[in-house]
């Protein structure tokens, strides 16, 4: 690809996103703030909550003058569920500002909880706006995967995608276009082209994308041109995933011509072709069908957008032939072929990017490995292969449950997992296990079954090579629950020099000094109990019944460790150490009073009383990965409808994704 072709490939690519940008724009002010009428509780918080929560200050972050302008107050739930337990504890206005009668607190909280709790969501009807977006690293290389069959990743070396709100990387407001990776586009393409695609193919792979894309050739009946149109109207539809435009074919071959007209071979020439549409804003960027004459009610997706949201939903990948063809009949939005297409497309492998994706970006596991490692030098047991395995154990566990349609509080409550030799070995204790190949065993060990007992989620939630009772704790509220505390004041998570110093006391009994503050006594109450809960488990996933402290002392006689450190040319020495082995407790209470111990406690007691949060934050996080972007408050009915059909079928996983397919949301635009 010459240097011009270049040029206006990127252009246009920088274009369609502006594009997007600006109908993003348009549509976020076309769900405008309604001003008209102030909050009946503007008054009091504005009396009493603005001198430090205005929009001059905004203490710690918050702006409630913002806030309040901002209608209906569910848009900003969780900020305002934040405030109303702060006012109902009392715990604002701070200690020294001016204090609402008990009379004006009651009428406070009433006004706040009543547009929070009570909000009439049959008013609301949007199904929310899905901007173009491109495709994620992860996308683009499954993608090239099936269009030509890349057996290798081009995405290495690309700048590293973020993490909207949402959690996950194919959220729409994070998915920017910068120009250096427009430059990466460009080296991919001219890579794949060349790699699968050579003059002489000499692979079963190089075969196999021959065939793929060179579906007709000249001779035999068949013209020069006539072969090079077969060719690009087939790979156009497949790259943009719906018929091409006729302009599109034009476009094509018109670059055809050139390349001939310059010399090339009827195969070269249509490789200088696929080079370009492999940059294209219509290949790079999920783009969707406008309602025709600019209609801005609410409408059904077409048959072609929906085959594309399901498959980057369900496989991360471009439609196969058979979405295709549905589509092209204008049969797969027909309910009971939709919900054979799910069946089918969770038995396809391709599906496994539910448990290496979602999964791994949900609950985090996807960082063992690269943020979550030890230095193998002092740890020569924790390997490549050994954190390898940790990440296939969590994703493997994962698509079992969606594949063998478990309920959802399986992922607290298992009785099985997936372990190799190394694994089950080094972290879990467990024998009898050969190779390197991940299997599923069962497990008589209550405490060890669901991620609350794997590695991967242990090792994440632990510092370097200590545990951390508050992450642990925070994690399974705010991660697996969806109910985090608020976060902390300045400085809450530093033990004073007091404190750290108090060193024959455990780091529970410090925790529990620290956390006698009223200040932070709220939110540790709720976070502790689970995360001491879990102590046991080292910060590796390990089992232990004890602590192990190893303090230097001065004489022998104090000591229980003897350690010689020798330099041949300077000094011999010894060096005198006592450890103390301590037993853990791991018994805790929730809020409620309910009493537990142990990592099988915790489980038990989760299922008991926390059932709905789990489901529910499982089913918000599936819905926002399979329509890519943050839920809004609009999205609450079809949430609701979700939870009910779940609640009907025991709560099982393939209703969760077909429900999520079936939604408002996922087969609606506005």
């Amino acid at each position: 690809m010459n240097k011009l072709q270049r040029v206006t490939m990127f252009a246009l690519v920088l274009a369609a996103a502006a594009g997007a940008g600006r109908a993003s724009a348009q549509t976020t002010a076309g769900q405008g703030v309604d001003d008209a009428a102030r909050h009946p509780a503007a008054p009091l918080l504005e009396r009493y909550c603005f001198r430090c929560h205005g929009p001059e200050t905004q203490t710690a972050g918050v702006n409630i003058d913002g806030l309040i302008a901002q209608r209906p107050l569910v848009r900003n739930r969780g900020a305002w569920t934040r405030v109303i337990d702060a006012v109902e504890v009392g715990k604002m206005p701070p200690a020294g500002a001016p204090q609402p009668a008990g009379a004006e607190r009651e009428t406070l909280h009433a006004l706040l909880s009543d547009s929070i709790d009570n909000f009439d969501y049959s008013t609301v009807d949007d199904p929310g706006y899905e901007p173009v977006k491109r495709l994620t690293h992860r996308e683009l290389d499954n993608t090239l995967r099936d269009l030509v069959g890349a057996n290798f990743t081009l995405t290495d070396r690309f700048p590293a995608e973020l993490a909207g709100a949402s959690g996950f990387d194919n959220t729409a407001n994070t998915l920017f276009l910068e120009s250096t990776l427009m430059e990466r586009y460009i080296a991919a393409a001219e890579r794949v082209v060349e790699l699968m695609l050579p003059a002489e193919p000499a692979t079963d792979a190089q075969r196999g994308a021959h065939d793929l894309v060179f579906i007709a050739t000249p001779g035999g009946g068949v013209g020069d041109e006539e072969a090079a149109e077969l060719v690009l109207r087939h790979f156009l539809g497949r790259a943009y995933r719906r018929p091409p435009s006729e302009a599109d074919v034009a476009r094509a071959l018109g670059r055809y011509r050139a390349a001939r007209r310059s010399g090339q071979a009827f195969e070269d020439a249509v490789k200088v072709v696929l080079q370009a549409v492999l940059i294209s804003p219509k290949f790079l960027l999920r783009v969707e069908t406008p309602p025709v004459g600019g209609n801005t009610e609410p409408y059904r997706i077409s048959d072609w957008d929906l085959a594309s949201r399901l498959s980057y939903f369900l496989w991360s990948s471009m439609p196969d032939a058979e979405l295709r063809d549905l589509a092209r009949r204008g049969e797969l939005s027909d309910p009971a072929v939709l919900d054979a297409q799910v069946d089918r497309m969770l038995a396809d492998p391709k599906a496994d990017t539910l448990g290496t994706s979602f999964a791994a970006q949900w609950l985090g596991f996807q960082h063992v490995g690269s943020r979550i490692w030890l230095d193998p030098i002092d740890n020569p047991w924790c390997t490549d292969t050994l954190m390898t395995a940790m990440r296939d154990e969590s994703s493997l566990f994962f698509l079992s449950l969606v594949r063998d349609n478990q309920p959802i509080r399986r992922l607290i409550d298992a009785d099985y997992t997936y372990v190799n030799e190394e694994l089950a070995a080094t972290l879990y204790g467990m024998e009898g296990i050969e190779g390197a190949h991940m299997r599923r065993v069962r497990l008589d060990d209550p405490n060890r079954g669901g991620y609350l007992g794997h590695g991967s989620v242990l090792a994440l939630t632990s510092n370097y090579k200590d545990t951390s009772p508050v992450k642990r704790g925070h994690y399974v509220l705010d991660v697996l629950l969806g109910t985090p505390p608020p976060p902390p004041p300045p400085g809450a998570g530093v033990l004073s020099e007091e404190l750290g110093d108090l060193r024959r006391l455990s780091f529970r009994e410090k925790l529990e000094m620290h956390s006698s503050n009223p200040t932070c006594s709220a939110c540790h109450s709720r976070i502790d109990p689970i995360g001491f809960s879990l102590e046991n488990f080292d910060y590796f996933g390990r089992w232990r019944d004890t602590y192990h402290f190893r303090e230097r002392v001065e004489t022998e006689e104090e000591a229980n460790e003897i350690r010689i450190v020798e330099d041949t040319n300077v000094f011999t020495e010894k060096r005198f150490y006592r450890n103390t082995y301590t037993p853990i407790q791991a018994a805790g209470s929730l809020p409620s009073g309910t009493a537990f111990d142990g990592p099988a406690g915790l489980k038990r007691t989760l299922i008991e009383e926390r059932h709905d949060d789990l489901v529910r934050q499982t089913a918000s996080k599936m819905l926002s990965y399979a329509l890519g972007r943050q839920l809004e408050y609009y999205d609450e009915p079809a949430l609701r409808k979700i939870l009910a059909a779940l609640e009907a079928d025991d709560y099982r996983f393939q209703t969760l994704v077909k429900e999520i397919v079936a939604s408002y949301p996922f087969q609606y635009k506005k």
